[in-house]
């Protein structure tokens, strides 16, 4: 089982480290075939652009590509690459090498590479730091591109959350297809809600899980009801579009577009009192303001009960997975809903430095709309990296294999196979739990932070200061949050919000 076990320790590590991101010049490069006639589509090439005479394939092209990898590099990249150069040499007439970096060193390379003028055309981009390289000039614009060659991206991602992507009315990167959206809940360990014979369809809001916590208390000594980990705690329970950073922010996901400061709202003290009331009844763990342990390995370990998450199509079968326990979600709100931060977790963009950005959007497409290129980048060549067990599900060879990646690093996994361990039909139900979910009235909105940047450094400092120890409940907020709030609003946040109000209306202005 090696090479499941470590398959699965992938996917729970990029888990955590996603959760804990959710907590220059511009220099268009040597551009080939900047002449070349106007490009119509081709729907049976998924929405591949081509031109007249071929022009803009007529000469072949190496495109290198740059991914973070979690782990050790894997040894069969150039055996997975010559598998998908294969496609594209037919399709594009383009190679692509794939560069492969360590989470670990993947900032600092990725700024030396941009900045130093080496070769780069596609890269990934984490969505929090998509907007500063924006602003330094390291990715280009490609509005223009996806009009041309991008149809099948355009189609693929859909118009409104492709719009999310948009800086000042611009589209630098487009966001990889995964979870759009969220339903904040609790998920638990079935075993103990059998056992204790706890009605799960009673529990509707924070209110009904006093009881629940209450029973685990005192018939589970050593395990905490409820489990506070390395994650924020109350990042899972959103009940506002968070506005990026959270200084200031939509109640609602809507509230006719007016910003409010959450800190000294009567919600969020509503809620520390809640969490210190479950903190001295002992249905925390005790050093939640401190450990550095995730949740689901709490609930492994049987340490923990429950944790708050955020629901979606799958969500509770990968937590089984990672914890070898069966669990039940239940929401704590009515509806899931999506905010410009849960699509930017992710990014695919063009570097400054590209010699053919023409060649790379062509080859962005087929990432999202090549079912076999798919496959190829997720789960490597049929065979050797995975056995097929029916049309849309693969398994893994019991022995160790030399190539491995994650799902949310791809363009569009919803083309690609599910592991037999995975609902078959998640991404099918992935892609409806997006299109049904209630969308943030601010969603595409992004905030340009830079003319409050120094606020944002002193408010940061706060918000480590106080948070974490109010919302585990380890301290009383009776006297505490009234100091947060007085910090925060020494520290700029009223300047914060005003600059952040100002862009979201222009925002909105803009839109009509």
């Amino acid at each position: 089982m090696r090479r499941k076990t470590k398959y699965f320790s992938l996917l729970l590590a990029a888990a955590v480290f996603i959760s804990l991101l959710a907590a220059c010049s511009s220099n268009t490069g040597n551009n080939e075939g900047n002449n070349s006639t106007a490009p119509t589509t081709n729907e049976e090439n998924g929405g591949q652009a081509t031109t007249s005479g071929d022009e803009a394939t007529k000469d072949p092209y190496e495109i290198t590509l740059a991914m973070p990898v979690f782990g050790s590099i894997p040894k069969d990249i150039e055996v997975v690459q010559a598998e998908i150069n294969k496609i594209s040499q037919a399709k594009i007439n383009a190679t692509v090498k794939i560069l492969p970096i360590s989470i670990g060193a993947w900032q600092q390379q990725m700024n030396l590479m941009m900045s130093g003028g080496e070769k780069l055309d596609l890269a990934f981009t984490f969505g929090q730091s998509y907007p500063s390289q924006v602003a330094m000039g390291q990715i280009e614009p490609i509005d223009e591109l996806l009009s041309a060659y991008g149809e099948g991206i355009k189609q693929a991602i859909g118009t409104e959350y492709l719009k999310s992507a948009e800086v000042s009315g611009k589209h630098y990167g487009v966001p990889t297809l995964h979870d759009y959206a969220g339903q904040s809940g609790i998920i638990m360990r079935k075993d103990l809600l059998d056992k204790y014979k706890i009605n799960i369809d009673s529990i509707k809001t924070l209110d009904d899980l006093d009881s629940v916590f209450k029973t685990i208390k005192e018939n589970e000594p050593g395990m905490a009801p409820l489990a506070i980990g390395t994650g924020g705690p109350l990042d899972s329970y959103v009940t506002y579009d968070r506005l990026g950073d959270r200084f200031g922010v939509l109640p609602g996901f809507d509230n006719g577009l007016k910003i409010e400061n959450y800190y000294e709202s009567t919600e969020y003290a509503d809620l520390l009192n809640r969490m210190h009331q479950w903190f001295k009844a002992g249905y925390i763990n005790k050093d939640a303001a401190t450990t550095q342990i995730p949740e689901i390995d709490m609930v492994k370990e049987d340490k923990a009960f429950s944790y708050f998450a955020r629901n979606k199509p799958g969500y509770v079968s990968e937590q089984e997975r990672g914890i070898g326990k069966e669990m039940v979600f239940v929401n704590l709100l009515p509806e899931a809903y999506s905010a410009t931060s849960d699509v930017m977790v992710g990014m695919w963009t063009i570097s400054q430095n590209s010699e053919n950005q023409q060649r790379a959007m062509m080859f962005l497409n087929l990432m999202y709309t090549d079912k076999d290129i798919a496959n190829l980048m997720l789960w490597g060549v049929e065979g050797k990296h995975y056995m097929k067990v029916t049309e849309t599900s693969i398994d893994l060879p019991e022995t160790t294999v030399d190539y491995a990646t994650q799902s949310w690093l791809m363009a569009n996994p919803f083309l690609t196979y599910t592991h037999v361990d995975t609902e078959p039909d998640v991404w099918t139900k992935m892609k409806a739990f997006n299109e049904e979910a209630v969308k943030s009235k601010a969603l595409g909105f992004s905030f340009n932070a830079e003319p409050v940047k120094n606020e944002i450094t002193a408010l940061n400092n706060v918000v480590q200061q106080y948070r974490k120890i109010l919302e585990t409940g380890t301290i009383d907020p009776t006297k505490r949050l009234p100091e947060f709030i007085a910090k925060l609003k020494a520290a700029g946040i009223d300047k914060v919000i005003v600059e952040k109000q100002k862009q979201l209306d222009a925002w909105a202005a803009a839109k009509q």
